[in-house]
């Protein structure tokens, strides 16, 4: 159910009581005029009557003997009464002066009717009937019920004496009063008050309806706005134009939630594109990390199958030697030679292992800058012997990672000795630090006479080298430093210009 629709039915429901409150208390008021009158003009007919029978036995007593007794003098009354012929017109002239009264009787103390305004009534005993005063404190629905459905006849007493002379002779008027006739008068102010009752209701119905419209406008215009904000659009063209001013404030700041709203959309979108290169990042260098665990896992158990033959070519080759005695020097040149090539066979194993054997990796965050710096502090001596100018070049802001400072710092040492013994003739080496896009960047470069073509997809490759005296580890320890920290490493080369190695890692970002 619609909150408009509740809003109507609760105003037309609260005002429909408080109506029926009203016309209730109306409705009383009604009937307790109506029955009012009638009994004060029923007891004003019967003090009527009273009188002028009393000056009518007044009249007429002289003209008999009076009798010795008081019952006498009662029977004689009675008789007055029942033989005077205005009597009964007076009954017949009262009863017609009210629209309520429908008989009168007056009856003796033994309560037979001896005047009436309906002849036929003489003689009869009087009917006792509900007395009209008491029926009056009755509830109003008691009341009304009677007067509609049961219609009853109503009565007003009056018990009047007439003093003898050693006692009282009592006559009882009896008013007869119709709820009929009070029904019909109760029926045209009921029936105005049920039309005044339905155009109360009607025209509440529409006051409503109208009012409703008008007070749920701003909570509609609010829905709108709200509407608009779901589906991307912000803008209010009518401005909080023709709403109250509680309204307007809340349509405005759901128009600046709105713009909120924007903004955090917008970068809720860029932050997923960046969670999403994130992962495809995170997801090249799994593929990487796990390739390179596969040979590591590999080329470990090949070294270890080298390593140990190579340990029993060693024993048998001294055993040999002990065998020989003194043999001629030339035997004894090529086993020596033989030994040489197994020692260095073996020392390549063992580096190999080296290598390949997980490495634990102690991250802390770090200042990249101040890593560099005692790079180069360490290797100026050097380069000044061997003729090579260092230049470092770092931000003013600290340049934050998460690292294990002693891997990176081996690795800047790697890269820079490379640089180094790459320019023999003396040249420029550059190292800069600078800050990206979440990212800090470490740039190596040198002057040197460059890489070959040929060459360059061997260079991360381990025991690849060109120099005389060279491991082949240098450069692919660097590259597993750079991976185990979630970085990148590339490199520009220029025959005979120079070589750029660049190395990329996500940057702790601190919040203000």
């Amino acid at each position: 159910m619609s909150l408009r629709l509740r809003l109507v039915l609760l105003i037309v429901v609260l005002v429909g009581l408080v109506v029926v409150a009203l016309s209730g208390l109306y409705v009383d008021s009604l009937v307790n005029a109506l029955s009012a009158g009638a009994i004060d003009r029923s007891r004003l007919a019967s003090q009527q009557i009273y009188s002028f029978l009393l000056d009518q036995l007044n009249q007429h007593v002289q003209e008999h003997a009076l009798p010795l007794d008081d019952e006498g003098m009662r029977e004689l009354y009675y008789e007055i009464a029942t033989t005077d012929e205005d009597i009964a017109p007076m009954l017949v002239k009262m009863q017609a002066l009210s629209d309520y009264i429908v008989e009168i009787n007056v009856a003796g103390a033994n309560r037979q009717i001896l005047a009436s305004s309906n002849p036929n009534r003489i003689g009869e005993t009087l009917t006792t009937l509900q007395d009209f005063g008491s029926w009056k404190d009755l509830s109003l629905v008691r009341r009304v019920s009677d007067l509609v459905f049961r219609r009853p006849d109503y009565q007003v007493l009056g018990n009047f004496a007439v003093e003898g002379r050693q006692q009282q002779t009592v006559f009882t008027v009896q008013v007869v009063t119709s709820s009929v006739f009070l029904r019909a008068a109760l029926l045209p102010q009921l029936q105005r008050l049920a039309l005044v009752l339905l155009a109360v209701l009607v025209a509440t119905l529409l006051i409503t309806v109208v009012a409703t419209n008008r007070i749920l406008l701003p909570v509609r215009r609010i829905e709108q706005t709200i509407d608009r904000i779901a589906q991307g659009s912000f803008g209010n063209e009518k401005g909080g134009r023709g709403l109250a001013k509680e309204f307007a404030v809340v349509e405005t700041k759901l128009n600046l939630l709105g713009e909120q709203y924007r903004g955090a959309r917008d970068h809720a979108t860029e932050l997923r594109h960046d969670i999403d290169s994130l992962l495809e990042r995170m997801a090249s260098q799994l593929d990487v990390a796990s390739r390179l665990a596969a040979i590591s896992k590999l080329t470990g158990g090949v070294a270890h199958e080298i390593k140990n033959p190579l340990n029993a070519i060693a024993l048998r080759l001294d055993l040999l030697r002990a065998k020989l005695g003194a043999p001629e020097e030339e035997l004894i040149q090529e086993i020596d030679i033989l030994s040489k090539e197994v020692l260095r066979l073996d020392r390549v194993v063992k580096t190999f292992l080296d290598f390949s054997r997980p490495v634990e990796v102690h991250f802390q965050e770090v200042d990249l800058s101040a890593l560099v710096k005692e790079v180069m502090d360490l290797m100026a001596p050097q380069g000044k012997l061997a003729g090579i100018t260092l230049e470092l070049d770092t931000p003013a802001e600290p340049a934050h990672l998460r690292a294990d400072p002693d891997m990176i710092k081996q690795a800047v040492l790697n890269l820079v000795t490379n640089a180094m013994e790459a320019m023999k003739n003396g040249g420029l080496l550059r190292v800069k630090v600078a800050q990206g896009e979440g990212a800090v960047i470490l740039e190596v470069a040198d002057s040197g006479p460059g890489i070959p073509a040929e060459l360059r997809d061997k260079v991360f490759q381990l025991y690849f080298t060109t120099k005389a005296r060279g491991s082949g580890i240098g450069l692919a320890m660097t590259y597993r430093a750079v991976q185990l920290h979630n970085g990148t490493i590339a490199f520009t080369s220029d025959e005979g210009r120079g070589t750029t190695f660049r190395l990329q890692f996500p940057a702790v970002v601190h919040h203000a």
